[in-house]
């Protein structure tokens, strides 16, 4: 598999980030172009934790996390549960529309 970035939003962010961000923009482009995953007026994707760090090896869980946690504080992303069992903790994630102005992350 081949990971890519943004070169400005690793400048500002850096590279886990943005490498990450470019990982949830092409989940989120195939759901709205398969029109999946649409809740309060943005498409999302999903993924667990241990899905991460097989998706990412050369990152630990903490850099993952780190990583999640920066895009939303900046506001690149931000997160919900549409899970349909309760108990599922798993996150979702949106990219905000302010952020769709680049034509690919």
């Amino acid at each position: 598999m081949n990971h890519s970035f943004n070169i400005e939003i690793a400048k500002e962010l850096g590279i886990a980030p943005a490498v990450i961000l470019n990982n949830l923009w092409y989940w989120i482009e195939k759901n709205k172009a398969n029109e999946k995953h649409f809740y309060n007026g943005y498409y999302w994707t999903y993924n667990s934790m241990k899905a991460y760090v097989l998706q990412f090896p050369y990152l630990t869980e903490r850099q993952i996390d780190y990583a999640l946690r920066k895009l939303k504080k900046e506001g690149y992303i931000i997160t919900g549960n549409y899970n349909k069992a309760s108990f599922d903790r798993t996150l979702w994630y949106a990219i905000t529309k302010g952020l769709f102005h680049f034509t690919k992350l």
